[in-house]
């Protein structure tokens, strides 16, 4: 029930009823409680264990995915609260806050999985464990350095948008708001590279996964193959 009324606190100050903005706040201030409950039951049940992401490289994918989940499950029913949310709203703000969740919820559970399953899958270690590393801190490295442009830019786009002069006017025109905002695109399009980046090292490594299993499914038929008179 609370999921569904979450979407709506991005709906605060539209034509929507004012109570369906209220009650998405409130809803969503209240997931505060299952959703770090969850985070941290999480990244407790490794308690003792902590060495162990040193060398289990999907345990730092996931991780790595709580910790970014419970970032922006607290940063989601923040910018609920309508006295926040009359400067977030319509920004680069929200795009940060989502894709806090997307790349570094969403996208590093995923991989985590995606590794664990090529090695269930195909009986066989994966072809590179430094891929894998390289891959990890391009996906973390790629996703601060993207959302945290766009946290940046929001937080300017809505202080330039209600700023007013001595006349009571705008004190920037919306194409400054842009202008002002492209520092912050390019640092953005820096961070998306280099998670994509991490994409592709991901890709290749899945493949020649597949292309090592596949020579030793070869390798095995040929011993197991019967002999011929």
């Amino acid at each position: 029930f609370g999921y569904v009324w979450l979407g709506a606190h991005h709906l605060q100050y539209t034509a929507l009823p004012d109570w369906t903005g209220s009650l998405g706040a409130a809803v969503s201030l209240a997931m505060i409680i299952p959703s770090w409950g969850g985070a941290v039951n999480g990244m407790m049940t490794l308690s003792g264990a902590w060495d162990k992401l040193r060398t289990d490289y999907v345990l730092r994918f996931l991780i790595m995915s709580l910790a970014f989940y419970a970032m922006s499950t607290f940063e989601g029913p923040v910018m609920s609260i309508k006295t926040v949310n009359a400067l977030s709203h319509y920004t680069d703000w929200t795009v940060g806050h989502v894709h806090s969740g997307a790349l570094g919820w969403v996208a590093m559970v995923g991989i985590g999985a995606i590794y664990h399953m090529m090695t269930t899958v195909f009986h066989v270690q994966l072809w590179s464990t430094k891929l894998i590393n390289a891959h990890f801190w391009t996906a973390t490295i790629g996703t601060v350095v993207y959302i945290v442009a766009m946290w940046v830019s929001g937080i300017m786009q809505g202080l330039m948008w209600r700023a007013y002069d001595e006349y009571g006017t705008l004190a920037y025109t919306f194409a400054e708001s842009v202008e002002a905002m492209h520092p912050y695109y390019a640092m953005r399009a820096v961070g998306g590279m280099i998670f994509l980046l991490g994409t592709v090292l991901m890709v290749f490594n899945i493949l020649m996964t597949v292309a090592k299993a596949s020579s030793q499914g070869s390798v095995q038929a040929a011993r197991t193959a019967p002999a011929t008179a």
